[in-house]
């Protein structure tokens, strides 16, 4: 079996030595990956050899290639049995990628896409849980110092996100450990800041304290005896090493799956809005508390779903500002949400996003709740958040309003619930009125509950985004006789973006969809002087969640919103998926099917197989005729759990912007079974790995799980690196482990 023959002086081997070359120089390939392409290339070669081949780059043919493969299919493997189809898989894998590249340097040989990837059977995605990952991490034994490098290097690894490679160029000299943060060049060349956790820096110093050599690597051999003239770069541990003595530590621990890498970053922003089991959470929140239950979506049946957090990471990013229908997520550009492709509802990259996309949200997300306070004043914390200033030297609420009836209501609040007495006066010089609540209990009580901001500031209090159903009603109740005015829609004005998407969250709970939207608004203050600032608006603008609302919310200012506005219907972007239906249905030779749609149910079906996004109604006359011609197909399935999806909404992509700065300090969470959660009412993609750890799925499903466009640079990412242990270690530290 050839493992990393040399490879002879013919032309394709010529040209191979060229591509190995560009793999290590312009591509910065790993020492592991270019050994492996050398072993699956040589094999390739001499095997051409053998049967007599000339081995010209022309003689790389259909005919040549399909006689390898059945070569590689009767060779065989470890264990004496035939090579795997996966392993063949990476042969091919090998020969596709050094065909592109030679026509991307102008040879003429055959095309790489005329060379198929094997099939190969799915395995199932297993998991480590919580036991089996503490035991993993307390593998090293701390009586030698070998032991006491290896924690090091795992903690390292899981602090910072480092490449095995680059862990294994640091140097001792380049570390701030008082800082705890030091500067790498990575992959492509490119230069970036890297900060170690305090538990990794803690680690690395124990094992640094029992060193007592000169040698400058920070991770370096212990075993054998060691010349004074050895050069640190002897000493200095390999990429390999690292490797294997992470899988010893597994096989030491008989963990029930190897260890291997899978990771896809996303990062959102700190105070994105995240559904918990039993309340909302800003991802802040959530990656410093020790709950894990969460809320996801089963995409399948469109419900909302029980998930957990086994794993959490922080660390520095830049961010966009993605809008969709009202709604906005802030996150990094490698942040996954989801859309619908031909082949049903699959992930896609923030970078991957275009304007006029269309990507999943969600209709409700409902839970009991904790009772804080009496509705009544729950409505007089929202009336008051919207007009009131809280003053702690007045050691008093004044709220100001042009409808005096509005503030009698409130002082009747104020009598019945907190048995006490507020004063109505009129504002001297305005047509307004204002009321004056003197209590300075009730003004710790507000502070309290973080109303001692500005008004650009403003939030809805944390205690009541996870209120009972009966407190937050009258909460909006209370915002909304401030700040709602109700021309044409329900909305909410207001200087606080913050506020809004707090507000529109809790509509979420009550299934109300409500639209944010911005524009700048220049204000001409009394002196003169024009004041430019951004306003915001949230409004109700479907006609089934402007009757919830009214139904609802029980708000002084009902009477002006009694005529409904009318939204257009529901769309369902399912346009891909009907058009590999209506393929499907012609090459059965059913072709009257355009034509009896148009019949049946006045609709041209071109329309909708393009840029036209359907109506729900219409893709329901859809299925009716696509089951009435008797198609059974899978696609069919997709198409009608889309339909029948009655917590899925489709936002669609309006606006996509880069945020000012580089440095934002964001959260990832890994989240299990569902692989996502609902972030500011958007459905995020588990955050940053679609599994802990794969057990052998087969190279064609990690690469459409990664994106990858390359197939063999999935194949680089399915070795074992530090990226794996990163996994295990946010799975560990999503237990609370210490």
């Amino acid at each position: 079996m050839v493992d990393s023959a040399p490879i002879n002086q013919s032309e394709i081997a010529l040209k191979v030595n060229q591509f190995l070359e560009y793999l290590q120089v312009e591509r910065g390939c790993s020492p592991l990956t270019i050994r492996n392409y050398r072993h699956y290339l040589s094999r390739f070669i001499l095997w051409m050899e053998a049967q007599g081949i000339r081995e010209d780059l022309k003689d790389i043919n259909p005919d040549v290639i399909r006689s390898f493969r059945v070569f590689l299919s009767n060779l065989p493997g470890e264990n004496k049995a035939q090579m795997s189809r996966r392993t063949q898989g990476y042969h091919v894998i090998a020969m596709r990628s050094f065909l592109k590249w030679l026509l991307k340097n102008d040879y003429a040989v055959m095309a790489p896409d005329k060379i198929e990837l094997p099939k190969v059977e799915e395995r199932q995605v297993k998991f480590l849980n919580g036991e089996q990952v503490d035991r993993l991490l307390n593998a090293p034994s701390q009586s030698t110092i070998q032991g006491k490098r290896d924690k090091a290097i795992l903690e390292v690894l899981f602090s910072t996100g480092l490449r095995v490679s680059e862990l294994t160029k640091l140097d001792r000299d380049t570390i701030d450990l008082d800082r705890r943060e030091f500067g790498i060049i990575g992959k492509g060349g490119k230069a970036r800041v890297v900060f170690l956790s305090q538990r990794a820096a803690d680690w690395l110093i124990k094992y640094l304290n029992e060193r007592d050599d000169h040698f400058k690597p920070l991770f370096i051999h212990h075993k054998g005896k060691v010349e004074p003239t050895t050069s640190g770069e002897k000493m200095r541990l390999t990429p390999r090493s690292v490797q294997r003595m992470v899988k010893k530590y597994s096989h030491k621990m008989k963990l029930p799956v190897e260890v291997t890498p899978h990771v896809m970053r996303h990062c959102i922003h700190p105070e994105t809005r995240i559904f918990f089991q039993d309340r909302i959470e800003s991802a802040r929140n959530s990656y410093y508390k020790n709950d894990t239950k969460i809320t996801g979506i089963d995409f399948e049946t469109g419900k909302i779903v029980k998930a957990k957090i086994v794993g959490r990471q922080s660390h520095i990013s830049n961010l966009y500002s993605v809008w969709a229908d009202g709604y906005e997520l802030v996150c990094s550009n490698a942040h996954r949400v989801f859309t619908v492709t031909e082949n049903g509802i699959r992930e896609v990259k923030v970078t991957n996003l275009n304007i006029g996309d269309y990507i999943a949200g969600v209709r409700k997300v409902d839970f009991p709740g904790e009772k804080i306070v009496d509705p009544e004043i729950a409505r007089l914390i929202g009336y008051i958040l919207g007009d009131g200033v809280v003053s702690k030297a007045r050691r008093g609420v004044i709220i100001n309003d042009k409808d005096r009836k509005n503030l009698e209501f409130y002082e009747k609040i104020i009598k019945e619930k907190l048995k006490d007495n507020a004063r109505i006066e009129k504002n001297h010089g305005t047509n307004s009125y204002i009321l004056t609540y003197y209590s300075e209990q009730f003004v710790n009580f507000l502070f309290g509950f973080g109303m001692n901001v500005h008004s650009n500031q403003k939030r809805v209090p944390h205690q009541i985004m996870n209120a009972t159903k009966e407190e937050i009603v009258s909460f909006i109740a209370g915002l909304y006789d401030a700040e709602g005015n109700s021309f044409n829609a329900p909305r909410f004005f207001s200087s606080s973006k913050d506020l809004l998407k707090d507000v529109q969250i809790l509509l979420l709970r009550l299934g109300i969809d409500a639209h944010l939207l911005s524009r700048d608004r220049t204000v001409v203050l009394p002196q003169g002087k024009e004041f430019r600032h951004m306003f915001y608006t949230l409004q109700v603008l479907g006609k089934t969640d402007q009757k919830e609302f009214i139904r609802l919310i029980p708000t002084l200012k009902s009477k002006t919103i009694k005529d409904i506005n009318t939204w257009e219907e529901e769309k369902l972007p399912v346009q891909s998926i009907l058009k590999n239906i209506f393929e499907d249905l012609e090459k059965d030779g059913k072709r009257g099917f355009r034509y009896a749609i148009q019949i049946r149910e006045n609709i041209k079906s071109s329309r909708n197989l393009g840029k036209i996004v359907p109506m729900k109604s219409t893709v329901a006359k859809f299925i009716r005729q696509i089951e009435e011609f008797g198609y059974k197909g899978e696609k069919l399935k997709i198409l009608k759990n889309i339909y029948r999806a009655k917590n899925l909404k489709w936002l669609k992509v309006k606006k996509i912007k880069k945020l000012p700065f580089n440095r934002y300090n964001v959260f990832d969470f890994t989240v299990s079974p569902t692989c996502n959660l609902i972030t500011d009412g958007i459905i995020s993609h588990n955050s940053f790995a679609t599994d802990l750890l794969m057990a052998g799925a087969d190279i064609r499903s990690v690469q459409e799980m990664l994106g990858h466009k390359n197939i063999s640079t999935t194949q680089i990412y399915t070795h074992v690196t530090n990226k794996q242990l990163r996994d295990v270690h946010e799975a560990f530290h999503g237990k609370g482990g210490n």
